[in-house]
């Protein structure tokens, strides 16, 4: 999962490092205007925010980036929040306002992962595609019964495309997802990591190709999820 967030200050920089640490993707904004630029031309998830920015107001960067943004979630993250400061978040379209560092890691990070599953329609964390199953929350990848053993960027691609609901994703929105901004390799290495996947699903049973190719276009998950499964306690 991709998230955006401010780095203003040591806060969020101490947050962003416990949250690539627990395996999620983490693009940093040194202020508001990147943070927007980020928002209009890239993939994310989740956005966090911290109130302290160098160049505007956290609650009006909110209301901006749900102007154009209306379903992703957006979380204020803040070291002393009160009753009035989580009710005006909240109006101008927050999905939360979160005490960090007080809230432990573990609670934020299912958190995130609830409002991003939900934003894309999924109301528990394991979604099949037929008989793919990706469980959303321990980031594992099965078919039937059998474990695919993916590499962190092989499930990051499964993963993007679950989220997708079985829409197509192009080779640069899927090149923007698992590099944004950074030193990106050669766009045809997402071809060479199909044909890892690919393998990886037969090896685990799987008669069909799960993955369909869009010719020059891009990829997508073959059906439309069949079933979202509470997992097992």
């Amino acid at each position: 999962m991709r998230l955006l967030l401010t780095d203003t200050t040591w806060n969020m920089a101490i947050l962003a490092r416990e949250l690539r640490g627990a395996g999620f993707f983490v693009t940093e904004a040194p202020d508001a205007a990147d943070l927007m630029e980020y928002v209009l031309n890239g993939q994310q998830d989740a956005i966090l925010i911290d109130p302290d920015l160098p160049d505007g107001e956290a609650l009006e960067l909110i209301g901006r980036i749900r102007a154009v943004k209306g379903h992703i979630p957006i979380c204020l993250f803040a070291r002393k929040v009160d009753n009035d400061l989580t009710t005006r978040a909240l109006a101008r379209g927050a999905d939360d306002v979160i005490r960090w560092p007080d809230h432990g890691i573990g609670d934020i990070m299912a958190r995130l992962r609830a409002y991003i599953r939900r934003a894309a329609g999924f109301a528990t964390s394991e979604v099949e595609f037929g008989g793919l199953y990706v469980d959303l929350e321990r980031q594992q990848v099965r078919y039937g019964d059998m474990p695919v053993h993916l590499t962190r960027l092989e499930y990051e691609l499964v993963e993007t495309m679950a989220l997708r609901r079985g829409a197509l994703i192009t080779r640069e929105e899927i090149m923007l997802q698992l590099y944004a901004w950074q030193d990106e390799p050669d766009v045809k290495i997402i071809d060479v990591y199909i044909c890892r996947i690919r393998a990886k699903l037969a090896a685990a049973g799987a008669l069909e190709d799960v993955i369909a190719t869009s010719f020059s276009q891009g990829y997508r998950l073959c059906t439309l999820p069949m079933d979202v499964h509470s997992l097992a306690a």
